[in-house]
Parts: C-alpha cells; structure tokens; sequence
C-alpha cells in the first residue's frame, strides 16, 4: 500500500471517528434534557403526636444538597462540585425531655449543576439516569439517631448522628450521616449533614474515564452533603 492510500484511509478513519463522537455528543445533549423538575419536593415528614413536639421543615430557599467528587481533568486535580436547592426533610425536637425525630429528607438530583453543562447532561444520561422520571428523586429515610444531648436549648448545637436508608436510582443501600443540628431561636434551626460513599455501591458507572479521555481518573469516593435551615411549623 503507497503512502497516498494509507493516508487517505487514515483520513477517511479519522472522519468517521469525528462524526461518531460528534454524534454521541449530540445523543448527550439531547437526552440529558433541560434538567427541570417534574414537581417539587416532598419528603414524608416528622408528624409528632404530642403537643410538647416542635416541628421544623426545611426551608427550600435557604437549603441545598451537593456531592463533591475528585478527578484528573486535563493532567490536573479537580474537585467536581454538583448542587441543587431542591431539597425537602423536617426535625422535630422536644426541648422539656430532650429527644430528637428526623424525618425523609428528598432531593430531585435532575436538577443538580456542576460547572460544566455538558457534564450535567452526562449525569442525568449516563450516571444518575435522572432524565428517567423513575429516577428523579433521591431520599433517605432515618432510622436511628445518636448523639442526643442531655439537654436541648437555644443556642445549643446537636452532635446527631443518623443512620438510615439512602436510596440512589433504584439501589438502597444503609448510610450514616453525621448531621450536626443548631438550635438558632425557638423559631428556625439548622444543619449540616455529611457522608461518604463509593459510587460503586450504588451501582453508578462514571463513562469515558482513562484512555484518550480528558478525563484521566475518577477517584471511586463521593461526599455527599446537605445543608439546611428549618422553620418551626405553625400549630
């Protein structure tokens, strides 16, 4: 084969390879939709029977949930960072005896966003599948608390631990989050919650990772968090 032919099959190869990648990126951004909601959130909430309860719900303006994860983007670390403020949950506490409910927390992972457009396409395609209406949401369900202080009052802060059933598409899988909880008046508390996961777990695959990629490695970790203020429900 002369020199001629064997670049002219090379650049008949390198088009075909073009246009098939130009095509997956369209098949991406075309499937991964617009990333809006189908509906709020709506989290079961804490429903205390006695009067002695106060019972907070969040407050979505004021609230959001995130995942950070690290990669090697381009040769260099980088932490990716999704956010979304679609998040629901409620605690109820009873400050004469001390004790703690948390109820499901939810959050429409569709409309989680990185900084990158074409990876939250990808996340909604190819990841969490959440363009699928099946796996819009993600809850987690408690189902025991530690850390309940002896005494609760404004201005204290709640070492809480809770441990429950998270669920991610259609996998459930026993998580610990560590979710210290403020008093700030007798109106409004707040939170933070965290946890490490492995996305292998949850049986998540992350695509086109290594190889000629410029994504060269994903680290197999995932921080989820959530951050939240509650206002008292009115009686």
């Amino acid at each position: 084969m002369s020199m001629k032919s064997a670049g002219k099959i090379f650049g008949i190869l390198l088009g075909l390879l073009i246009i098939a990648a130009a095509g997956f990126s369209g098949y991406i951004w075309f499937s991964g939709g617009d990333g809006e909601a189908s509906r709020e959130v709506a989290a079961v909430a804490v429903e205390p029977t006695e009067p002695e309860w106060s019972a907070y719900d969040v407050d979505i303006s004021r609230s959001e949930a995130r995942f950070l994860i690290d990669e090697v983007l381009r040769g260099t670390p980088n932490t990716v960072v999704g956010v979304t403020d679609q998040i629901d949950g409620s605690v109820a506490i009873r400050f004469d005896r001390a004790d703690v409910e948390v109820g499901e927390f939810e959050i429409n992972v569709r409309t989680i966003r990185t900084d990158d457009e074409m990876r939250d396409r990808s996340i909604r395609t190819l990841i969490l599948e959440s363009n699928n209406d099946a796996f819009e949401f993600s809850s987690f369900r408690p189902a025991e608390i530690e850390g309940i202080p002896e005494s609760i009052g404004v201005g204290d802060e709640l070492p809480l631990k809770v441990t429950g059933d998270l669920t991610v598409r259609d996998v459930t899988r026993e998580v610990t989050f560590d979710l210290p909880v403020r008093v700030d008046s007798e109106e409004e508390i707040s939170g933070y919650g965290s946890t490490t996961i492995t996305w292998d777990d949850f049986d998540i695959t992350i695509p086109y990772v290594g190889g000629n990629s410029i994504v060269s490695a994903v680290d197999d970790k995932v921080i989820l968090e959530i951050e939240f203020v509650a206002v008292r429900r009115g009686k």
